[in-house]
């Protein structure tokens, strides 16, 4: 895959936030280069970061999240936090060069097919399926299943590369090559009454594609800062 990511989350009781808020955060302590996340999860919360091995600087993903839960402004948050749960994983965002060969065909996490957003992998392995299901499974009730068939076969996804690729460039732009004093600039930014109202016209956990590039069409900041940057994927 384009590049790795090292997901890790507990499970905790006692998060103090609002009912069914999902809570966000940011910063070089927390998650260099990401963002860490508090979902709720039925009566639980799930707490949890990630970040690229790279970006980590030697520390561990687990002492970067006890960073945010008991060092950072937020702190207060999870002082009655009891934990039930953990787990850790890679992430591979970006589809990987050769998915096939004879008779094997990658498809989702193990194609590297997980959003270099969020991290998720369910709405993009599903959406693989859908363009491939049809003609794998000709390929398969006529036993054709070499290395050359699979490949005509998956080149049906061509274009789901090409986007990762726009969403990660707009990903690291907005967030992942930022300073910490520049996310609280843009953060402020997006705040702003006419910003959210475009976010919640545009928006799509699924395609982020289209919201990013219509803030840096419409939004004047984002607009100055991408001339700035030389950035060109608004006009792909």
């Amino acid at each position: 895959p384009k590049e790795f990511m090292i997901g890790y989350q507990v499970e905790v009781t006692g998060f103090q936030t609002k009912d069914r808020m999902l809570e966000m955060f940011t910063g070089e302590d927390i998650a260099p280069g990401f963002f860490a996340w508090a979902i709720p999860n039925g009566d639980t919360h799930r707490i949890g970061m990630w970040s690229r091995a790279e970006d980590l600087d030697g520390r561990s993903c687990e002492e970067l999240l006890n960073n945010l839960m008991t060092k950072s402004r937020w702190s207060k948050k999870f002082e009655n936090c009891k934990e039930i749960g953990r787990f850790c994983g890679p992430i591979p965002a970006g589809v990987v060069p050769r998915p096939v060969q004879d008779r094997v065909l990658l498809i989702g996490d193990a194609a590297g097919l997980a959003k270099p957003t969020t991290g998720g992998g369910i709405g993009p392995g599903m959406a693989q399926v859908d363009l491939i299901v049809e003609e794998l499974n000709e390929m398969v009730v006529k036993n054709k299943l070499a290395k050359k068939i699979l490949i005509k076969v998956t080149k049906k996804y061509a274009k789901a590369k090409k986007e990762f690729e726009r969403i990660r460039s707009l990903r690291d732009f907005f967030v992942t090559s930022r300073t910490d004093e520049e996310l609280e600039e843009i953060f402020k930014i997006f705040s702003k009454p006419e910003v959210i109202k475009l976010i919640n016209e545009k928006g799509d956990i699924e395609k982020p594609l289209a919201l990013g590039i219509s803030m840096l069409k419409n939004v004047p900041e984002f607009r100055k800062m991408a001339i700035k940057a030389g950035f060109i994927v608004m006009f792909g």
